[in-house]
């Protein structure tokens, strides 16, 4: 486990070491836990009075977004979400404890929000707890859009391909892309979504231990997440919109095809009914000759030309 110590002196954070968090509480601290290890946290949980629940909740992981409150402290689980280098969605779960002067942030691994957020607090601009909590999910949810902005990006180029070259060799690349494109969209949107629900309890001034006037700048993340929520939900359903128009128009050529395929055969069925009459070589059979054979040529050439014709007029060709 790694525990680092950042406590408000002068202006600026100095790092301490986390056994003097107690003595330091008068001050803002933070306490950042990165890859916990459940005896050491079990510590610093019972030093702080921090429920079991909460602090095996942070242990395991694998959490559902959501805000717990316990009289003497907070406790949320928030997503950041970032893309690593091959375009992949890849999620940091990031779990917070909330007290009065202090925020311990458990997490495994790193991510850039939270990186963002320590040099604020290290060059003293963040003057509170409070403030504190509001800079971690602000810069959080706002890494959210550039991610939303890639899908939609995404999205357009697919669009591009499937309806410039419905038949082209890259169409199941394009449609591939398209189904993990979606899939990544629905993951993103199962981790955003339910964040709603910590950031409208924060922007209420009912309990909790965040400073009143730091309730409208919380009023502002909930907004933005409920931006890249509805964001997401509108690319989705023009993905979805673009693989129904896929089929739709795949279903169109089959029947096109079909129809002309359909068209070919009743022609041929005529000259086989021809061929199959002037082909029984029956001694008896009174057409054994030149003309006879001419006559049936002309037969099939006419009987071919009248239906084509016909097909035509009906507009089935």
């Amino acid at each position: 486990m790694t525990a680092r110590l950042l406590v408000l002196d002068g202006g600026t954070a100095t790092e301490r070491a986390p056994e003097d968090l107690s003595e330091l509480r008068d001050h803002g601290c933070w306490l950042d836990i990165q890859d916990p290890v459940a005896g050491d946290l079990t510590l610093v949980a019972a030093e702080l009075g921090f429920h079991p629940l909460a602090v095996e909740d942070a242990l395991h992981g694998d959490q559902r977004p959501k805000i717990e409150r316990y009289g003497t402290h907070d406790f949320l689980v928030v997503y950041a979400v970032e893309l690593n280098e091959q375009g992949a969605v890849r999620d940091h779960e990031l779990a917070l404890f909330v007290a009065p002067n202090v925020v311990v942030t458990v997490h495994r691994g790193d991510c850039a929000a939270r990186r963002e957020v320590e040099a604020l607090w290290r060059a003293g601009r963040l003057p509170s707890s409070g403030t504190l909590l509001h800079a971690l999910l602000d810069r959080i949810v706002d890494a959210y859009f550039p991610i939303v902005d890639t899908f939609g990006e995404q999205i357009e180029v697919l669009e591009r391909a499937i309806v410039d070259d419905p038949g082209g060799r890259g169409l199941q690349q394009s449609l591939r892309e398209l189904f993990r494109l979606k899939s990544d969209m629905l993951r993103v949107r199962r981790l955003v979504a339910p964040q709603r629900e910590v950031l409208a309890v924060l922007s209420r001034a009912e309990g909790g231990f965040v400073e009143r006037e730091r309730m409208p700048y919380f009023q502002d993340v909930y907004d933005h997440v409920v931006r890249v929520t509805d964001e997401i939900d509108t690319f989705r359903d023009l993905t979805s919109n673009v693989i129904d128009a896929h089929l739709a128009a795949a279903s169109n050529r089959l029947n096109e095809v079909m129809k002309v395929l359909t068209s070919v055969a009743t022609v041929l069925l005529v000259l086989s009914v021809i061929t199959s009459f002037f082909g029984m070589n029956f001694d008896q059979l009174p057409y054994r000759s030149n003309e006879a054979f001419g006559a049936m040529l002309a037969s099939f050439v006419v009987s071919a030309i009248a239906l084509v014709a016909y097909f035509r007029r009906r507009g089935w060709l």
